[in-house]
C-alpha cells in the first residue's frame, strides 16, 4: 500500500497553475497575448478572483521567481498562544468574585498591571471560559455590600434636586 502523506502533487500541480497562470498574466500586461486584450478577460476566462490571483502574483514577483511562494501559506496564529496568562485570568477571576464588572475589573486592573492589562472584550472571553460571566448571588451581595472603617462613618446620602 502506498503512503499518501508523502505525495507533493498537490503542491506540484498548485504551482504549476500559478506557473502558467502568470505567464499568460505578464503577456497580457505586455499587450501580446493572441486571446486577451485586457485583463478582465483573462480572469473571466480563467474563472479567477483578481484579489487572489494578484495576491500569488506579488508573492511571486517578491520571492524573485522561487516557486514554493506560489503555495498556500499559514493563515494565523496557532491555536491558544495568545492566550491570556494564567496570573492575568487569577486577577480577573478574583475581581469578578467581588462582584465588578468587565469595565470595572479593566478600570481597576489598569492601575495595577499598567500596560498589560487585557481590554474589556478580553476580560468577557476570561470570564465566559470559567463560567464567570454571570453574576451569582454571592457576587451581587458582595458588590452592594458597604464597609465602613469605623462606627458613624458616612456610608450614604439621599438626594433630592428641586427646581430654581
Amino acid at each position: 500500500m502506498r503512503i499518501n502523506s508523502r505525495d507533493d502533487t498537490l503542491k506540484k500541480n498548485y504551482i504549476q497553475k500559478y506557473q502558467f497562470l502568470i505567464k499568460d498574466y505578464e503577456l497580457v500586461k505586455q499587450g501580446n497575448h493572441p486571446l486577451f486584450k485586457r485583463v478582465k478577460d483573462f480572469y473571466t476566462h480563467h474563472g479567477t478572483c483578481p484579489q487572489t490571483f494578484l495576491k500569488y502574483y506579488g508573492r511571486h514577483r517578491l520571492s524573485c521567481g522561487d516557486p514554493s511562494a506560489l503555495l498556500p501559506q499559514k493563515r494565523g496564529p496557532r491555536f491558544k498562544t495568545r492566550r491570556t496568562p494564567f496570573e492575568i485570568e487569577q486577577a480577573v477571576l478574583a475581581q469578578r468574585e467581588k462582584g465588578c464588572n468587565k469595565y470595572e475589573i479593566n478600570a481597576i486592573l489598569k492601575g495595577v498591571l499598567k500596560d498589560k492589562t487585557p481590554c474589556p472584550s478580553t476580560i468577557y472571553a476570561i470570564l465566559k471560559r470559567y463560567g464567570k460571566n454571570r453574576l451569582t448571588k454571592p457576587m451581587i451581595t458582595e458588590k452592594r455590600r458597604i464597609i465602613k472603617e469605623r462606627a458613624g462613618e458616612l456610608a450614604h446620602i439621599d438626594c433630592h434636586h428641586l427646581k430654581p
